[in-house]
């Protein structure tokens, strides 16, 4: 696989993850990855899994505290700033993300904090790589119902997965073979990504309400 980057996700597509396990449990794992203003913007690493033709990512967040399925993220002075929780990765379609700009932020100290938690995920990608496996297969053995209980369904967001890029594809074509009478279709999966991230920057900036989250919810 390729070396570990940051990413942000197309918000519409955790939307539709986050109905689809609701549906089907009641309840979601599927991580939040839009706050308020008062938050730094969510986004994951990836890709940290490979299975079933789909792409994993993970997302990073605040939460410290060493457990089995977790891996700690040390600053250069190795203080523990941060984890990957990898009962909360999902999978992820490919032309639905998009690399999280670190250069672009504009918070210096905050700025700098990134490079070093990145640096220190791409020197322990095998690690990183191991535990998400490991995590993955530990869910869908379904010996720990603590566990399976606390994880994303991954067998489920898996054909999601498929689904929501075919439903994609779909809209696409149909834009493709009547431009006429639907012009929002017609935008490019490109420009429909770069539409929601430009949402999510606007709700990170305040301009929106906080959605509400659960207490396992992770949060940066």
């Amino acid at each position: 696989m390729d070396k570990l980057n940051f990413y942000t996700v197309d918000l519409g597509y955790v939307d539709f993850l986050k109905k689809a396990e609701h549906e089907k449990r009641g309840f979601s794992r599927v991580p939040n990855m839009e706050y308020s203003d008062k938050h730094k913007p969510k986004f994951l690493c990836g890709i940290v899994l490979q299975v079933n033709n789909t792409d994993y990512y993970v997302p990073v967040t605040s939460y410290k505290q060493q457990k089995p399925d977790n891996f700690l993220i040390k600053a250069d002075n190795g203080q523990v700033v941060s984890s990957l929780r990898f009962n909360y990765m999902f999978p992820i379609p490919k032309g639905f993300t998009s690399v999280r700009s670190i250069s672009g932020e504009p918070d210096r100290a905050y700025r700098a904090l990134l490079s070093q938690e990145l640096r220190y995920c791409i020197q322990n990608q095998g690690a990183i790589q191991h535990l998400a496996e490991r995590t993955y297969k530990r869910v869908l053995l379904g010996k720990d119902q603590g566990l399976v209980a606390n994880s994303c369904d991954f067998s489920l967001l898996e054909q999601k997965c498929v689904e929501y890029s075919a439903i994609q594809e779909k809209k696409t074509e149909l834009a493709e073979k009547h431009p006429a009478t639907d012009q929002t279709a017609k935008v490019s999966m490109k420009d429909r990504f770069a539409a929601a991230q430009a949402e999510a920057d606007r709700r990170a900036a305040g301009a929106a309400p906080a959605p509400q989250k659960s207490k396992d919810d992770p949060e940066r």
